[in-house]
This record gives C-alpha cells, sequence and structure tokens, in this order.
C-alpha cells in the first residue's frame, strides 16, 4: 500500500463554482489576506448560505482547493472568462485531490493522446479498481460510497466543460492568459487536462 492515502472529501460538493468565484472576489478585494476574506465572506453572508454551519462547511473546502493556485491564478479566477474559471477550478481540484489528478491524467488525458474521446462511468470505476490495489481507502468502501464517486467525479469533468453530457471529451479552448499563468505555475499541470503541453 502506498503511503500517501486520497482525499475523498470532494464527493461533497462537485466543482463549486459559484462558491469558489466568490471567494475568489473576495481575496482580491482583500489583496490576497485569506483572513481578511473569510472574515468578509462570513460577515457578509456572500455565500447566502441559509446556516452559519454550511457556510462554514463551503467556505472550509473551497479554501482548501484554491490556497493551492497562485496569486497569478487566483486572480484570473476572480476576473476571467467562465469557461477560464472552470479550468482554474477543476485545476485546484487536481491539486487538492490527488485521485482526481490520477484520474484527470491517467484516464482523461490518456483518451485524448489515444484519440479515444469517451468517458463514462465505467471508466470511472475501473480506474477506482485498479488504484484500490494500492489504495485501502478505495478498496473498503461501501458500493454506495463508490457509485457516488464515479458520479460525482463525472458530474465536475461535466461542470469544468471538458465532457459532454453523453461522455465525449472536448478538449478545452484555453486562453492565452491562462496558458501562460499554469505554465508559470508549472508545466507538468498541463497534464490534468486533454490537451497538448505547450511548447
Amino acid at each position: 500500500m502506498v503511503e500517501t492515502r486520497y482525499v475523498l472529501s470532494f464527493s461533497a460538493g462537485g466543482l463549486l463554482y459559484h462558491e469558489s468565484i466568490v471567494v475568489a472576489e473576495a481575496y482580491a478585494s482583500a489583496r490576497g489576506d485569506w483572513e481578511r476574506t473569510i472574515e468578509d465572506i462570513k460577515g457578509g453572508n456572500l455565500l447566502q448560505s441559509r446556516t452559519v454551519s454550511t457556510t462554514k462547511r463551503k467556505l472550509s473546502e473551497v479554501r482548501k482547493r484554491l490556497q493551492l493556485l497562485t496569486d497569478r491564478e487566483m486572480s484570473l479566477l476572480a476576473t476571467g472568462s467562465r469557461l477560464d474559471q472552470k479550468l482554474l477550478l477543476w485545476l485546484a481540484c487536481c491539486l487538492r485531490y490527488q485521485v482526481l489528478g490520477d484520474f484527470a491524467r491517467d484516464v482523461l488525458r490518456g483518451r485524448y493522446l489515444q484519440m479515444d474521446l469517451f468517458i463514462g462511468p465505467a471508466d470511472v470505476e475501473r480506474f477506482l479498481e485498479a488504484k484500490a490495489v494500492w489504495h485501502d481507502e478505495l478498496e473498503n468502501l461501501a458500493a454506495s460510497t463508490r457509485t457516488k464517486l464515479q458520479t460525482v467525479m463525472m458530474r465536475m469533468l461535466r461542470e469544468s466543460e471538458m465532457v459532454t453530457e453523453d461522455g465525449v471529451v472536448l478538449p478545452p479552448m484555453m486562453s492565452p492568459e491562462l496558458q501562460s499563468a499554469i505554465m508559470d505555475d508549472s508545466r507538468d499541470y498541463f497534464q490534468f487536462f486533454p490537451v497538448a503541453i505547450p511548447q
């Protein structure tokens, strides 16, 4: 078994697009100060949650993801196009959740490179089965939890506009600004997308 366990808490909410953009805009207003960002969001109920506990839970989840982006990527998340925003959220999720990053690299990008442009729930299941050999946390999942993981992983791919409702892989049209921001962060991160790695 491997030492690094997969974190599987992403199954709670998909990309969390709305919440993430609110946080990115608040972060920009707070000039990159996370503590002030959190205070402003809680104080103004900017996530428009019905309960304090829901705000706290969503905010915690979004912060864990977005803190893995660079300041340049965070700025683009606050001001960029809707597609660039979604692709940045996918990147943040892949960085936060190794299981998503591994799936993106091994299956999503792998299919793109092989020109086999279809992904379905069965592909997620095969991936999880293969990784369960090395990850007890996957092997010991209840069937209902495994099904939920499959559902959420497919939903996140659709929300990021890289897979259609029918499972067709869509290589995203990244803006030059997004390509440059990711390249400045790490060229390796292009492996999380069904794209050619820029030179």
